[in-house]
């Protein structure tokens, strides 16, 4: 099996290499073996289109405006990110102290603060990646076979054992013990439906280190969002918002034509062929994952220009594919689509089968199904303030992800 992820847009240097090695030990972890991959070095390509676009000729200079916030420089990525984090505790209950932004977040959903703890992590090796993603897998195995998937309740109402945690460096070990002991009651029950193997396969998982660093980092960024108010509320433009019209205007105005394709076609391109390369070597299935923008390059590419390269699976998050189709900007769009006589445009024949994630909170994102034959549109809510980059850092998406991919089960 090969997968190859396509990122969207305002994806740009170290920021998306952070965040890469993590979201693909998700998809060894979930998506892979539910596709169906049999080995364990299939290998994951990650081709970074961003960096091909041409940059700001004057340096963003048009977001410098006289009586606004002056710009400058905006800081770490990482530290925006785990920022924008915060600001979502912070808006849902103003008076969170600091030290205490987990445990405020898990006294309303256990979920909730796991999928800030995934979504603030960042881990240096390969092996504190791998520990660190298989403990927030299990921790939301847990939650969900407890809650039956939230259905039952969450929050301190339902964990009692949360009204014992005092703050944040407390949590992570009252959650790790009782890991454990829903271990030991599983094996002692032989209960185990609903749990599913992948999750189950690593036994007992302590506490990785990246994930008490984002617990530090969390309540470092407490700090600086109440000192500089809520940004998504304070803050106009910045160079990283900009990059979001930036990306679109320059992939369209830059993509090429079918005889003379673009940079970025070009390298997306030939991301799928040695993919598709791979997983014919290895007689596995060839996965896609796009999000953002990239759904919308890749349906470019798989239409104009690699028609011969059958796709397996092909998951589009936070696109905006029915969107572009409607506005007709793709290279193979029909303006005679939709007529009296065709009231979608045809699927991919070579595309086995699509499934497109919304989260019906995200501005960025857009159904297909409605627009597209085949098309599997699926709602997943991430719960995230700023959810359009919340999909494949969540554990939930993860986990519901696989369990739709083999079952068939709704996310």
């Amino acid at each position: 099996m090969a997968l190859v992820h396509v990122h969207g847009i305002g994806n740009r240097g170290l920021e998306d290499e952070r965040r890469a090695a993590l979201r693909d030990s998700w998809f060894r972890l979930a998506l892979m073996p539910a596709a169906g991959c049999r080995s364990p070095e299939a290998p994951i390509l990650n081709p970074r289109w961003g960096n091909l676009l041409p940059p700001p000729a004057w340096d963003w200079a048009s977001l410098r405006v006289d009586g606004v916030e002056s710009l400058g420089d905006d800081g770490a990525a990482g530290d925006d990110s785990v920022r924008e984090i915060v600001d979502g505790v912070v808006a849902a209950v103003p008076d969170v102290a600091e030290g205490h932004v987990l445990v405020t977040a898990a006294r309303t959903s256990l979920l909730w603060a796991l999928e800030l703890l995934a979504a603030s992590t960042e881990a240096p090796s390969a092996e504190e990646r791998d520990a660190t993603v298989a403990f927030c897998a299990r921790a939301v195995a847990y939650w969900a076979w407890k809650t039956d998937d939230g259905r039952r309740g969450d929050g301190i109402e339902f964990f009692a054992w949360l009204g014992e945690v005092e703050a944040d460096v407390d949590l992570l070990d009252h959650l790790e013990e009782e890991l454990n002991a829903w271990s030991a009651e599983l094996q002692g029950s032989g209960e185990r439906e609903g749990v599913p193997d992948e999750w189950e396969k690593f036994g007992s998982v302590p506490v990785p280190r990246p994930a008490r660093t984002a617990v530090r980092r969390i309540n470092a960024a407490l700090a600086r969002t109440v000192a500089g108010g809520v940004m998504a509320v304070s803050r106009r433009f910045t160079p990283k918002g900009a990059l979001l019209f930036a990306d679109v205007a320059g992939y369209l105005a830059g993509r090429g034509s079918i005889e003379r394709p673009g940079p970025v076609v070009d390298l997306v391109g030939k991301a799928l062929d040695d993919a598709a390369g791979a997983a014919r070597a290895h007689c596995d299935p060839l996965v896609v994952v796009a999000h953002s923008m990239g759904g919308n390059i890749v349906h470019d590419v798989l239409a104009s220009h690699r028609p011969g390269i059958r796709i397996d699976l092909l998951v589009t998050v936070g696109t905006q594919v029915g969107l572009f189709e409607e506005l007709k900007l793709f290279i193979a769009s029909d303006p005679a689509v939709p007529s009296a006589h065709v009231a979608k445009v045809s699927a991919l024949p070579n595309v086995k089968r699509w499934i497109n994630v919304v989260d019906v909170r995200d501005p960025l994102a857009f159904a297909a199904g409605p627009v597209f034959v085949g098309a599997e549109d699926l709602v997943f809510d991430s719960g995230a303030a700023l959810p359009h980059g919340a999909y494949l850092t969540s554990p939930d998406f993860h986990r519901r992800l696989a369990r739709r991919v083999a079952e068939g089960v709704r996310l």
